[in-house]
């Protein structure tokens, strides 16, 4: 082979080895996201904020919080359906609306390297330096969570390439390309006016950038005008916005409109925004233990210093745009202090990372006269970068991993709702916190659709209508629900749930074992069974009740008892007891004996939790005598089939 056929071939072999290890990267950063990809909701999560908006909105296809992220959300709703529709309902719809960040995360991470690599022309620097960046804590929350800045990072770095693509042809002198260039960049300065709008905070530094070297575009009117009107698109998504929320009303949050347009301005303007800047504006000093703190303790002291001297030795109008960029970003985060600063700079950081690539590849390629410290310097500098690396991913790794969290527990009360199996079109009152937790799996998840939780004063309605909707409350909530409607009752209906009656039941279900012992001051058991709960998602995380089988005790009173008796039920494994339960009274502890009717039934609900497997049951009725007594009135032993 010819010297220059050789040097072609290594030419080729070095482009290569550089795409596949961006290949390699993106594959470990895709495991690494997917290995603590969020996949449950904490209560406080559930109650209110960003993360659960955006859930909503890209399954439900309304609008997010303002100015409602028209563009965003309807790639979420086609991200969300189309994998739903791959994976079916029992797939976790958590992790599915998670990795659409995670998508966004990829393309910014597939991006940094593509510009770490043509500003450094060395791809060990280009990968580890993307690769820490990959870990630092905000960018890695937020690649794992349901959230949009993975996206307004990806937005920032599109705008560096499509830069520095139009700077290239500019130079071959191809201006039909160059022009090409620039209206994509218009285009992508649209969608950040339809997206999240602080990401044009780039766009004076381009624009300085591109006049410095074409001022002659400011004679182009035609050019220009086309120019405008590109970046304009984008925004009729906002048509979208108005439209969803004419349909549903109730999606507009707190206030009153005169109309659908004086909501909509109203809602496209973001006065929330605009008061968190006021109120940080009056914060003084400009320096606090939060701001800029964050910032180095995100990407280290080192990295930041570092970062800012690399941008210092790139190109003039380099310099310029970045810096003119992060000056813009740092004004804003002083005037947002009280708002959502350390979110909305995220963009900014990877433009400090690159700077840092670039003091890195220039420290590597010194070349001292002595050529082993030249092997030295550069066997440091990439010991350094991997050090970084390792150093940044274990300090985040903790916080950042979102998967299998013990506080993840927002939807054990709905689960437990529906493994009573209520029946179709059954309305549900619950407390606030099973409120938001059943209509999460009902409406998010889409389980059990054809039933719905209520408000109590609808719940009311529904009663008073007199309508055969089959109607239910939860054990937490039936205090509320006796003092709002008084003349109804209450029998058991599973673990959680009560049905609410208007007269009780006075015969036993036909798949009922019937035993007919009698207990004393006119009860007697008439009668058991046991069924198993309602099927759930086998890959949602839910309480172990919602999943184990249920015994139902039904009470008779022959005549009307002159207590009130309380339940012990006890699980029982070669006589010795592995399980018990006690209920104040029966239905849960709604329905006191002492009320029950001549001919009345009152059915009662105990999990029956095989660990180890109990061979018998054991039902209790006592009464507490206060000073720690009590009296017993029964005790019935039954063995289980």
């Amino acid at each position: 082979m010819s010297k220059s056929g050789w040097v072609g071939k290594r030419r080729f072999l070095g482009k290569d080895v550089a795409w596949w290890a961006g290949a390699v990267l993106l594959l470990l950063a895709l495991l690494l996201y997917l290995w603590t990809l969020d996949d449950g909701l904490e209560m406080r999560e559930l109650k209110g904020g960003d993360l659960i908006t955006h859930q909503y909105a890209q399954v439900q296809g309304r609008f997010s919080n303002a100015p409602g992220y028209p563009l965003y959300t309807m790639g979420g709703w086609l991200w969300f359906h189309g994998w739903r529709a791959i994976l079916g309902l029992e797939s976790n719809p958590v992790r599915i609306l998670s990795s659409y960040s995670t998508l966004w995360a990829l393309i910014s991470l597939l991006l940094l390297y593509a510009l770490a690599l043509r500003l450094t022309k060395n791809w060990p620097i280009s990968f580890l330096v993307t690769a820490f960046y990959g870990v630092t804590y905000f960018f890695w929350y937020y690649a794992v969570t349901t959230e949009e800045y993975t996206s307004a990072v990806a937005q920032t770095l599109l705008f560096v390439w499509l830069l520095w693509k139009w700077d290239e042809k500019v130079d071959a002198g191809d201006e039909k390309w160059a022009d090409r260039y620039v209206y994509w960049m218009a285009l992508l300065t649209g969608i950040g006016l339809a997206h999240m709008v602080t990401v044009l905070f780039i766009v004076p530094g381009i624009v300085w950038y591109i006049l410095s070297r074409r001022p002659d575009y400011l004679k182009r009117y035609g050019f220009l005008g086309k120019v405008v009107g590109v970046a304009l698109l984008p925004l009729l998504s906002y048509a979208y916005v108005y439209v969803r929320g004419a349909q549903h009303p109730e999606w507009r949050g707190a206030g009153h409109w005169a109309s659908t347009w004086e909501w909509f301005w109203s809602f496209v303007s973001t006065s929330q925004g605009r008061s968190e800047m006021a109120r940080g504006y009056r914060v003084f000093p400009i320096f606090t233990r939060e701001f800029p703190a964050l910032i180095w303790g995100d990407l280290t002291a080192i990295v930041s210093a570092g970062g800012l001297v690399g941008l210092f030795l790139m190109r003039k109008r380099d310099v310029v745009c970045c810096y003119l960029t992060l000056a813009i970003y740092f004004v804003f985060c002083y005037v947002d202090r009280f708002g959502n600063w350390f979110q909305v700079i995220m963009p900014a950081y990877p433009l400090i990372v690159l700077g840092f690539g670039n003091l890195a590849a220039k420290v590597y390629r010194w070349s001292p006269s002595r050529e082993s410290l030249g092997l030295v310097m550069k066997f440091l500098v990439l010991a350094s970068l991997v050090a970084l690396v390792g150093y940044r991913g274990a300090k985040s790794y903790p916080r950042a991993d979102r998967s299998n969290r013990a506080s993840d527990d927002a939807l054990d009360r709905g689960w437990l709702i529906l493994s009573d199996d209520p029946l179709p079109g059954a309305a549900i009152v619950g407390t606030e916190d099973e409120f938001l937790s059943l209509d999460y799996i009902t409406q998010i998840w889409g389980w059990r659709k054809n039933v719905r939780p209520v408000s109590p004063d609808e719940m009311k309605r529904l009663w008073l209508d007199g309508r055969n909707t089959p109607l239910y409350v939860t054990s937490d909530a039936a205090s509320y629900v006796k003092k709002l409607l008084p003349d109804a009752t209450f029998d058991g209906a599973g673990l959680t749930l009560l049905r609410l009656l208007r007269r009780r039941p006075t015969s036993l279900p036909a798949d009922v074992n019937s035993t007919g012992k009698p207990l004393g001051d006119g009860l007697e058991l008439a009668g058991w069974r046991v069924r198993r709960p309602a099927p759930l998602p086998n890959h949602a995380r839910m309480p172990k009740e919602a999943r184990e089988q249920r015994l139902s005790l039904f009470l008779r009173a022959d005549e009307r008892p002159a207590n009130d008796w309380s339940l012990s039920f006890r699980l029982l494994h070669s006589g010795r007891q592995v399980f018990q339960r006690d209920h104040q009274n029966p239905a849960l502890g709604s329905v006191p004996t002492s009320r029950l009717a001549a001919g009345e039934f009152v059915r009662d609900d105990f999990p029956l939790l095989f660990s180890p497997r109990p061979d018998s049951w054991r039902l209790i009725l006592y009464r507490p005598l206060g000073g720690g007594r009590f009296r017993n009135l029964a005790s019935v032993t039954i063995p289980l089939p």
